[in-house]
């Protein structure tokens, strides 16, 4: 596996302290990574001769953050690379916007994958899923959408927070309310927490090297995501399918890039698979007892 060093994070809070009664989901999941200041480190390093180690450090550390908003909305968590480049994540625009107003086009071959019909013909609801591998949330966004009760994991603390703050600025949202609070969102090791939760489907997304031809956005959300976590590769994919596998649930789909092989772990199931395939993605469907 290639080296990698996980980056320097710092905090900057631009809201002021009476703003926080309103949205105390947002300040305290900013507090809570309780990250170096940002500015205090500027001002040590301006006034003081700080060891030429440090200020290197300093100079290439990542800044997550916090924009004030015009009232009531909640302010923005945005993470911020050392180049300028910004991040943030949001379910009223962009990409998860077109995706909802497609009426769920684009997210049709996952939705065959998870069952969502064949489940709601047979019990007249849609199955609980979770999504073990939040990242961006932008496939469980778009699965709230179509009506289903998402329940996501996700690992890395800053990206949870980015998460939490985008389904709050959705939920003061009119327009997109109603589907964030179909959305639940844990922090936490998915091989932990999925033996503790109650669901029909569970969904995999474990990261894969991203295509050279995909677009723009697409492709500095994910070097956010590997910068983070780490380059993507199959250490632990195996326990976290085991996981899935052994939880309860009556079904597993794992995203895969089209040709690849499957994931590490699957050569231990005896059980019946199948696949969804779209243009570049191919979801492979573990099917268990009883759905």
């Amino acid at each position: 596996m290639t080296d990698w060093t996980p980056p320097l994070i710092l905090g900057r809070d631009h809201c002021p302290h009476g703003h926080m009664t309103l949205v105390s989901q947002v300040a305290d999941a900013f507090e809570r990574l309780n990250l170096p200041d940002a500015d205090t480190r500027d001002d040590t390093r301006d006034n003081t001769r700080a060891d030429a180690s440090t200020d290197a450090s300093t100079e290439n550390a990542w800044v997550l953050t916090r924009h004030p908003q015009s009232e009531p909305a909640p302010p923005l968590l945005e993470l911020v690379r050392p180049d300028g480049v910004k991040l943030s994540i949001d379910f009223s625009s962009g990409k998860a916007r077109h995706r909802a107003s497609e009426a769920g086009k684009g997210i049709q071959p996952l939705a065959r994958a998870l069952g969502l019909t064949a489940f709601r013909k047979r019990t007249g609801a849609m199955p609980r899923v979770i999504d073990a591998t939040g990242g961006l949330g932008q496939d469980a966004w778009a699965l709230a959408t179509l009506g289903v009760d998402m329940t996501v994991i996700e690992r890395h603390p800053i990206v949870h927070a980015l998460l939490d703050n985008a389904l709050e600025r959705a939920v003061a949202e009119p327009a997109t309310r109603d589907t964030a609070t179909r959305v639940r969102l844990l922090h936490g090791q998915a091989e932990r927490l999925l033996p503790t939760l109650e669901s029909d489907v569970i969904y995999l997304d474990p990261m894969y090297p991203e295509r050279r031809r995909k677009k723009a956005g697409s492709r500095k959300g994910m070097q956010f995501l590997h910068a983070l976590l780490g380059p993507p590769g199959d250490d632990g994919n195996d326990t976290l399918l085991s996981a899935a596998l052994s939880s309860g649930a009556r079904r597993v789909a794992v995203k895969r890039p089209r040709g690849a092989e499957l994931l590490a772990g699957s050569e231990h199931w005896q059980g019946q698979r199948t696949s969804v395939e779209s243009p570049n993605t191919r979801y492979d469907v573990y099917h268990l007892p009883g759905l």
